[in-house]
């Protein structure tokens, strides 16, 4: 069931008013990671003056992939990020 969720890699969902990005399927741990799509769009580290790496962004989100009442289904919060796809736009038309 979760094996159909690596297609969604890199997609982009509207998930409790922000926009998320599906970046890592966690089967072992039935867990799904979204990044916000902010952090994943800017890539390069930004350091501080003093040379540390910082990151001026959301963290990752890990959701729970099966619904603990029935394991055969998606958990809420899933099936919540998934009503919330962005479909991909054509390109140029961003």
């Amino acid at each position: 069931m979760h094996l159909q969720l690596t297609k969604l890699i890199g997609q982009r969902f509207l998930f409790r008013g922000k926009v998320w990005t599906i970046v890592e399927i966690l089967r072992e741990e039935d867990a799904l990671v979204i990044a916000p799509e902010q952090a994943t769009q800017n890539q390069r580290i930004q350091a501080d003056q003093y040379g540390n790496a910082t990151r001026r962004c959301d963290h990752c989100k890990t959701l729970s992939l099966s619904n603990p009442d029935s394991p055969d289904e998606y958990s809420t919060d899933i099936m919540e990020l998934l009503a919330g796809r962005i479909a991909d736009q054509p390109s140029g038309q961003e």
